[in-house]
């Protein structure tokens, strides 16, 4: 079963709100109350650190808050590969022996409420097969291949949102860089000298995060990209084995014809 764009829409929402709902939080908890109790190292740490992270998305501007987003768009995508991209949606376990048993025993019907069933792209090559069994064997393989072929492809560009995050985030955080640079040399030029770093310290501050934040952005979605890609490739190459299994079942020269079939050339394995 596919995730609904609808379903998409509303996690990309639901991340975004989170993410401005933890900033918010670490935000209030980076101050202190006035009769809390002295908190411990341990806690002390956790908050600093999250002092620093909350002050260092601050420096990044603007360009770290498109970021994030993409961040959040990168996070979605792969979500919703995890959910889709499995073996059950694909080649569902026990399918293939199931519906070759129904069809041995001439139950047509059993074979297509069993692949139907399956919500599987296994499941509906088989209903394609089903359906055009009267036709000749090449005619009905090549149509089978075909509806197979669509929906792994589907699935490869499904993925291909992530490669798009894995591109774009280290060049946003490369402008951010570069428009860091311009501002600490902006400093400098204004200041009329460079004898204090502090001058251009809030800049260079800003070219370094951006392009750290996008390095961080960039490399888990394009290992994620690579994942997905390879997965499909194997998910692919047993649906084509097991349709590869199926039809030289039914159709071969040893092939069990059902009860109420067309004796044509397609079921004689000719």
């Amino acid at each position: 079963m596919y995730m609904p764009f609808k379903f998409l829409l509303i996690l990309l929402i639901l991340s975004s709100a989170v993410f401005s709902s933890v900033s918010v939080f670490a935000q209030d908890a980076t101050t202190p109350e006035p009769l809390a109790q002295e908190p411990t190292d341990e806690l002390a740490g956790d908050v600093s650190a999250t002092s620093a992270l909350i002050e260092k998305l601050r420096e990044s501007g603007k360009t770290g808050i498109a970021l994030l987003l993409i961040s959040v768009v990168g996070f979605s995508f792969a979500f919703e590969r995890l959910f889709n991209l499995r073996k059950s949606a694909i080649t569902p376990p026990g399918l293939a022996a199931g519906v070759d048993k129904h069809w041995g025993q001439g139950d047509v019907d059993s074979v297509k409420q069993l692949a139907s069933k399956s919500n599987s792209t296994l499941g509906r090559v088989v209903i394609e097969i089903v359906e055009h069994r009267d036709s000749p064997r090449a005619d009905m393989s090549t149509m089978a291949g075909d509806l197979a072929s669509r929906e792994m492809r589907l699935h490869l560009q499904r993925a291909y949102p992530l490669a798009v995050v894995a591109t774009i985030s280290p060049l946003l955080g490369l402008f951010g860089t570069v428009y860091g640079m311009i501002g600490a040399f902006e400093s400098v030029a204004l200041a009329g000298e460079m004898g204090d770093p502090s001058i251009m310290a809030a800049d260079i501050a800003y070219a370094l995060i951006t392009t750290a934040i996008g390095l961080v952005i960039a490399v888990p979605a394009l290992s994620a990209y690579h994942f997905f890609r390879i997965r499909t490739n194997m998910l692919a190459l047993g649906l084509e084995g097991q349709l590869s299994h199926v039809i030289s079942r039914w159709f071969g020269p040893n092939a069990v014809v059902p009860s109420g079939a067309p004796e044509n050339s397609s079921l004689k394995g000719e």
